[in-house]
């Protein structure tokens, strides 16, 4: 037990000052390096792990400059900051792919990239917070094994050698989780142990950037990203300073001048951004913007049912999983007495050729046990829920009442899966929008930091749809997650931004109709619909997600 404290003791020393040298120098210098402590064959570890370790990663780095990035989703890769912006071509899979912009997490060392052209395939991200224990895969490019080095009259491991650019891969194994703060996060460390796994590995200097990759249930998923080691070390207090892969640090000097000492080895070890604690930051960057919308309305006959719309975007042979519900006794939790609401809800899924995909009146009527372990189940039995595997493609959900029962009533489109590819795109909601309780009251989750939203409330020209009855002046409202009113618009022209409204191409094409252009924060949001004066009439609320 002493011996432990003994070395946290100098290792917690260690960390406070070797991660700000080592990102300094790293600025310096593009070497980068797997170092092995079965072998200093530059040639071993230099192609794509086979065996137990297949698919553990290396089909996901790409070249960024003389630097390792890995894709994390159809047009994002991800790596760190420390080494510099890079101009060059991300060059993937034998692919040159043009870098448009980047992201910089001012929390940590991650920066994302986004590319022109779409990766045909890109890593998981590991989510869970167990990582320390975990069997890890570690990828980096180019020195070679070096000098070895002897201390107390014993081998403790190996200088860092020359670079030669190659990219290499190693095992290891998450042994803790450290803070460095606000400025650089939380990170993984690692140790080089002399009875570590069968390709044991460490790090040196410009290794930034590469990947660490730990299986999730057989998956493996992108944990970490290379940051920093510890280091540099000295034969003397005060003397010259070297950099080394050790197994062993005892009898060797930190540079805080402490002796390593204890009665077992003291292995040295690496840093890598941990990526479970930036999960939310890297989502706002590549994350479907839009994760869901609901639609809550006065639910009639006819024309004046409730009607949702949303698009699934992405590649052709993929699919996205949702969970439609309609709702209405429940909503008397909400304050709506019992006879304003609809009693008995059902909902349809329809493509976009109209053909019925779904439909459930009472949601424990089919789909029981899969609707119940998503944890979304309805709560009074008459509401109706759905769950759909869907290719891309574009989609409405109508809620109406069984019997033609009337009422206001909740219609709602969830993400399951939330995956990148495809997403969910655009969202729309149309309804009857009367007064008081029953306006179309439109709520969404915006996942997305950094793409723009338009909103339109349009009435005046559903009527060239051979729709009656249309809401011939809408005015919206944007509301965040506490009520608070954000933006608001009548007659679209008169919005302070109403020229960057008409440059998006989806200005309304009656000047009566309302429009709201923003880049909201990740959160979720509420879209109020009224008629101008009290007005009523059927209106449909839209939400486009500009591109970034």
């Amino acid at each position: 037990m002493l011996i432990m404290i003994a070395r946290r003791l100098f290792s917690s020393q260690l960390r406070a000052v070797v991660a700000i040298i080592f990102a300094f120098l790293s600025t310096l210098t593009t070497t980068n390096a797997i170092i092995l402590y079965r072998t200093g064959d530059p040639a071993a570890n230099t192609t794509e792990p086979t065996g137990t370790l297949a698919g553990s990663g290396w089909q996901y780095e790409g070249l960024i400059g003389a630097f390792l990035g890995t894709a994390i989703a159809p047009h994002f890769f991800i790596t760190a900051q420390h080494f510099g912006v890079q101009s060059s071509p991300f060059f993937y899979r034998g692919v040159n792919y043009t870098i448009l912009q980047w992201f910089d997490d001012p929390n940590s060392d991650l920066r994302i990239y986004e590319v022109a052209e779409e990766f045909p395939d890109y890593a998981p991200l590991y989510s869970r917070e167990d990582e320390i224990g975990q069997h890890l895969v570690v990828f980096g490019r180019g020195t070679q094994r070096g000098s070895e080095v002897f201390s107390g009259g014993l081998l403790r491991g190996w200088e860092w050698g020359a670079s030669d650019s190659v990219e290499r891969w190693g095992e290891n194994q998450v042994n803790d989780t450290v803070s460095f703060g606000s400025t650089l996060g939380d990170m993984l460390y690692a140790l080089f142990d002399s009875n570590g796994f069968p390709e044991e590995a460490h790090l040196s200097s410009g290794d930034s950037g590469g990947g660490v990759f730990l299986s999730d249930n057989g998956v493996w998923k992108l944990a970490g990203l290379n940051y920093s080691v510890d280091g540099p070390f000295y034969t003397s207090p005060g003397g010259d300073y070297f950099y080394a892969a050790l197994f062993d640090m005892r009898s060797l000097y930190g540079i805080n001048g402490i002796l390593v000492t204890g009665n077992a080895p003291v292995p040295s070890g690496f840093y890598a951004s941990r990526i479970s604690s930036k999960l939310a930051w890297i989502q706002s960057v590549i994350g479907p913007g839009l994760v869901n919308i609901s639609a809550r309305a006065q639910i009639g006959t006819g024309d004046q049912v409730c009607i949702a719309g949303f698009i699934i975007q992405g590649s052709a042979t993929k699919t996205k999983r949702i969970l439609v519900r309609g709702m209405g006794p429940s909503l008397q939790a909400d304050g709506l007495p019992p006879a304003a609401t609809l009693m008995d809800p059902a909902i349809e899924l329809h493509n976009s050729a109209g053909a019925t995909i779904l439909a459930n009146d009472d949601w424990r009527s089919s789909q029981q046990a899969e609707i119940l372990s998503t944890g979304l189940a309805p709560s009074n039995n008459k509401e109706a829920a759905l769950i759909a595997v869907l290719p891309p493609g574009e989609y409405t959900v109508i809620l109406r009442g069984v019997g033609a029962t009337t009422g206001i009533g909740l219609i709602e489109v969830y993400d399951l899966d939330g995956s990148l590819d495809p997403d969910l795109g655009n969202l729309s909601a149309r309804a009857d929008v009367e007064t008081g309780d029953s306006i179309l009251i439109g709520g969404l989750i915006v996942r997305s930091a950094f793409n723009q939203v338009l909103l339109r409330a349009l009435g005046p020209e559903l009527a060239n749809s051979g729709i009656a009855g249309v809401l011939s002046d809408p005015v919206m409202e944007l509301h965040d997650s506490n009520g608070a009113l954000l933006l608001s618009n009548d007659n679209w022209r008169d919005a302070p931004n109403s020229t960057a409204i008409e440059a998006t191409g989806l200005a309304p094409t009656d000047d009566r109709e309302s429009a709201i252009l923003t880049t909201p924060a990740p959160g979720n949001y509420t879209a109020l619909v009224r008629g101008a004066g009290d007005a009523t009439g059927i209106a449909l609320l839209e939400v486009y997600l500009l591109a970034q």
